[in-house]
């Protein structure tokens, strides 16, 4: 089987995400631990400055973002089939509305105590534009109302759809909902009081946890970028869908996050466009040439 590395940090509530899914496919994966925050020196020459948490290699292809990583796993993995159309669909609905809420309830709740730098780089991420601290303590009940009514649409969901969201089989949907629960519970002092309104999404959340999150080996960083600098990107290249800019294999791209963030901006030759990914062929001087793949979905590409 090809060899799995990831790259993540354990309080991190996307790569939990990531990581049960790993238990659903009882898979063996490599472990590379990186910084909370920027700069990441043993991760940026792998994805040309792509900065989010986490990213998942094979060899010198390089993925990003959690809804990237679950296609991957499921085309190159082998157990269960996690992603279909309604899954994908739930989880990023659960992801865009219901993580975003969660993120402001923690992080609010947190701002007294967790270091300064670490909510300034968040809130960079995250928040609207000229956030404040006071607006965001005045805006946290209505966040959890908001909180409050989404997880009640899936709990009435849930009491009726059997053990998992979508029937006896667990899917992409039930890990990005797995992974909201665990950040609420674990990182909100009122988490595990507000989420026992909610008994059918604890039990799918139960059911995820005995499975465990596979079988993890520690690699360092320098080991990662060594196995990239001995290979040579596998994926496919190619142009298989319409495309409006007219783009052409080879062409030199732009891909950043959708929204007004702080992430960079990622630049690349374009390798491969489909439906839902993006490849780029990338060159760095420490490990040579990689490929960079990232979702369709949530982010902006145009040509340099």
């Amino acid at each position: 089987m090809t060899q799995l590395i990831f790259h993540h940090y354990p309080p991190s509530p996307v790569a939990e995400k990531v990581r049960i899914a790993f238990g659903m496919k009882s898979l063996s994966w490599q472990s590379v631990e990186i910084p909370r925050l920027p700069p990441k020196p043993l991760l940026m020459p792998l994805t040309g400055g792509y900065r989010r948490t986490p990213v998942a290699q094979i060899g010198a292809d390089i993925y990003g973002d959690s809804q990237n990583i679950f296609r991957m796993l499921d085309e190159q993995m082998g157990g269960p089939q996690l992603v279909t159309g309604l899954s994908m669909a739930l989880a990023s609905w659960s992801e865009s509305v219901l993580f975003a809420l969660a993120l402001r309830v923690v992080l609010t709740n947190a701002m007294d105590d967790a270091p300064p730098e670490f909510i300034q780089d968040r809130g960079s991420l995250y928040f609207d534009k000229g956030w404040t601290k006071a607006q965001m303590k005045a805006d946290l009940p209505a966040f959890i109302q908001q909180l409050q009514a989404g997880l009640s649409l899936l709990e009435r969901h849930a009491s009726q759809s059997g053990d998992y969201l979508f029937g006896d089989a667990p899917s992409q949907a039930d890990a990005n909902l797995h992974y909201l629960l665990w950040f609420i519970n674990g990182r909100w002092d009122g988490g595990p009081e507000f989420l026992s309104r909610f008994p059918h999404l604890l039990a799918i959340q139960e059911k995820l946890l005995a499975s465990g999150t596979g079988t993890a080996r520690d690699l360092s960083g320098e080991e990662a970028l060594a196995i990239a600098r001995a290979a040579e990107p596998k994926s496919p290249t190619g142009i298989f869908c319409p495309n409006p800019q007219n783009l052409e294999v080879g062409d030199e791209v732009i891909v950043r996050q959708a929204g007004d963030t702080a992430d960079p901006d990622i630049h690349g030759k374009l390798r491969m466009l489909d439906e839902t990914r993006i490849s780029l062929d990338m060159h760095n001087d420490d490990i040579g040439h990689s490929a960079l793949h990232l979702p369709v979905l949530g982010y902006m590409i145009k040509k340099a």
